[in-house]
């Protein structure tokens, strides 16, 4: 027997043989992807294509462990024995050294700021920021800090990986926790619309880029750095005022910008 699990990078969904693993992990990462707004009963079995008597089943069985709870609205989230379980899992970076130096080279050739940040729970953590010589310079986060999910514009490009409605989700929830980038943000629908056309760009050409989004006068070109184990969790970002980054040069940047994501990934599990 076999069915459809979510398998490979890219949200492909492929066909492959079921086993108790597969479904189970399917099925934690259908949650995962939910964020914090938790996802239906529906919502697991479609992204899975497991029937839908057998993900409750399952996520039941996984409530007992403690890895999955059920939130308001018949929800379900993940549970807090997988916080435990992770404390005991190696990092997946494997050098961030040369991650850092991947980045600076970037930002030598491009002259303008370079982000290397991970994703952290609903949101991302920024590693390392690099300058170029650019000598106006777009610095919207600092290393160390955590941004929510889809507030800036890594955070948009992991985004590409969650489904419309967890998408959608995910940025109303940040309305409630989202901070001026010292300037203003978008309205919610303004907001919703531009993100949902750049995780479409990462889709279609493996980066996204835009204008005003984050902060206005600041545009960014956002490419996931793909793992070979699982969908992408790091984003390496070019950020700069808008002058810098007329069409004419996105075209020219966003090669470089794949080409230092690719390097990357030899350096993450």
């Amino acid at each position: 027997m076999s069915t459809a699990v979510w398998a490979g990078q890219g949200g492909v969904m492929e066909p492959t043989r079921t086993s108790v693993v597969s479904r189970v992990t399917g099925i934690l990462t259908a949650v995962t992807r939910h964020g914090s707004e938790g996802a239906r009963l529906l919502d697991v079995a479609d992204a899975t294509g497991i029937a839908r008597p057998t993900v409750h089943r399952i996520l039941q069985e996984l409530m007992g462990a403690g890895f999955i709870e059920q939130r308001s609205g018949k929800r379900y989230g993940l549970g807090p024995a997988l916080y435990t379980l992770g404390l005991g899992a190696p990092s997946p970076i494997r050098d961030l050294g040369n991650i850092e130096r991947a980045a600076q080279r970037l930002a030598q050739q491009t002259g303008d700021t370079v982000y290397v940040a991970i994703r952290r729970f609903d949101g991302v953590h920024y590693l390392t920021r690099c300058e170029g010589a650019y000598p106006i310079r777009a610095r919207l986060v600092d290393v160390g800090e955590t941004m929510p999910l889809g507030v800036t514009y890594a955070g948009i490009a992991l985004l590409s990986w969650h489904g419309p409605e967890a998408m959608e989700a995910q940025v109303r929830a940040n309305q409630s926790v989202q901070r001026t980038l010292r300037g203003s943000i978008l309205d919610l629908g303004d907001n919703v619309t531009a993100v949902r056309q750049a995780t479409a760009q990462v889709r279609e050409r493996g980066y996204c880029f835009d204008r005003d989004t984050v902060l206005e006068g600041v545009s960014g070109l956002a490419a996931p750095i793909l793992s070979a184990t699982v969908e992408p969790y790091m984003a390496l970002t070019i950020s700069a005022i808008n002058d810098r980054l007329p069409p004419w040069r996105v075209d020219e940047v966003a090669p470089l910008l794949l080409r230092t994501a690719r390097e990357m990934t030899a350096f993450i599990q």
